[in-house]
């Protein structure tokens, strides 16, 4: 009892206690449920969520993102909150940020969805069709560096003549994937589910792992295409990998519609027209429930509902922050990563911890939150 009652507790009150508390937490995690180290674990992480809610808060989110999520959880689609915009195009300019939400919108989804108003008034930024084309036109400009004006038109003439239009996209689902091997075995399989039923830390972790600005770009991002440019000319000569810079649009693009192409300019070139076609057919929350529905994530699994139950046993809307990070680190490499191989298991946990710092980086879990989920074993079903 004596001991408990001595246990020295320091408040939080700067960054270096804040940074004390959390490097002491970590061997605390395997106390005696009861003890006087439990009893300590128990204060220090009251005192890191109160310093951080203090002092850490999260920003407030990007509206378009806020009701994007909101639908989701509510279990609406674009084809809902057009029924309640009043106009189908209005719904898609809102979701692809070229119309600001007014106030009577606001009003209406306060009203008929109980979503939050203050969120939604946060102010942001639009791009007109004007804007994303020069947008878009920068970005190939700054890809193709060095090339004439009329080279740059030829190469993209060419290069997307053949590919699929706006309309075949805009018609896709991905399809339902059950094979087998010579020995019975499951070699392939895949299973879509609705982003609504995809909890909103999975998405989260998805969008920390690659692709943080999803939702404020149109296609591509044309710092990640200039600092990939870079990396690859400075590499020039070396036996490495050449930097992609995609985007889960454009990742969507070369899983779905270009298949087994190697790394090329040509392919970039594709991916960025086909990117922008995506962009073009679909709502952001199209783009992404085809993407976590189309990946490989190793073994049999395609898409996150194959993954979940190949990894963890369960469903994806029963997956915990830790293993949805997990699963946001497989399409770099999924077979790299691969939890069901023992010699994987060391890189796979770092590269899951990656994932959660870049959560709480973003803003989208706290500091403790990373911390508490990267103390948990990193085991399968």
């Amino acid at each position: 009892m004596r001991e408990r009652e001595t246990l020295p507790v320091r408040p939080i009150r700067s960054e270096a206690d804040h940074h004390a508390a959390l490097a002491e937490i970590d061997p605390l995690f395997a106390a005696e449920p009861g003890s006087a180290a439990a009893d300590r674990l128990e204060v220090l992480c009251l005192l890191v969520a109160d310093y951080e809610r203090k002092t850490h808060p999260i920003a407030s989110p990007d509206p378009i993102a806020y009701l994007t999520l909101a639908m989701q959880a509510k279990g609406r689609t674009q084809a809902d909150l057009a029924e309640l915009l009043g106009s189908r195009s209005r719904a898609s300019e809102v979701l692809n940020r070229r119309r600001h939400l007014s106030a009577e919108m606001i009003a209406k989804l306060g009203e008929a969805w109980g979503v939050a108003r203050e969120p939604l008034s946060v102010p942001y930024a639009v791009a007109g069709s004007i804007k994303r084309t020069a947008l878009r036109g920068a970005a190939l400009l700054g890809l193709l560096a060095g090339l004439s004006a009329s080279a740059i038109g030829g190469l993209f003439w060419a290069h997307g003549g053949d590919l699929p239009s706006t309309a075949e996209i805009a018609g896709y689902v991905p399809p339902d994937l059950e094979r087998y091997g010579r020995d019975g075995g499951l070699t392939a399989y895949r299973r879509p589910v609705p982003l609504a039923t995809i909890p909103p830390h999975v998405v989260k972790a998805f969008l920390a792992a690659e692709d943080q600005d999803y939702y404020r770009h149109g296609g591509y991002s044309l710092p990640a295409i200039l600092r990939a440019s870079a990396q690859n000319l400075a590499s020039l000569g070396e036996s490495r990998t050449p930097a992609g810079a995609a985007t889960i649009t454009q990742q969507l693009a070369k899983n779905l519609l270009l298949p087994g192409q190697p790394p090329s300019l040509a392919r970039k070139v594709k991916e960025i027209v086909l990117a922008s076609r995506i962009e073009d057919a679909l709502s952001k929350d199209r783009i992404l429930e085809l993407y976590l529905n189309q990946i490989y994530f190793g073994g049999y699994a395609y898409g996150i509902a194959a993954a979940s139950a190949q990894y963890f046993g369960k469903s994806p809307a029963d997956l915990g922050v830790a293993e949805a990070a997990y699963l946001a680190a497989l399409p770099k490499a999924p077979n790299t990563y691969r939890l069901d191989i023992a010699d994987n298991r060391g890189r796979a946990k770092e590269r899951r911890d990656w994932v959660l710092r870049r959560m709480a980086d973003d803003g989208l879990i706290t500091a403790s939150a990373a911390q508490f989920a990267q103390a948990e074993p990193l085991i399968g079903p």
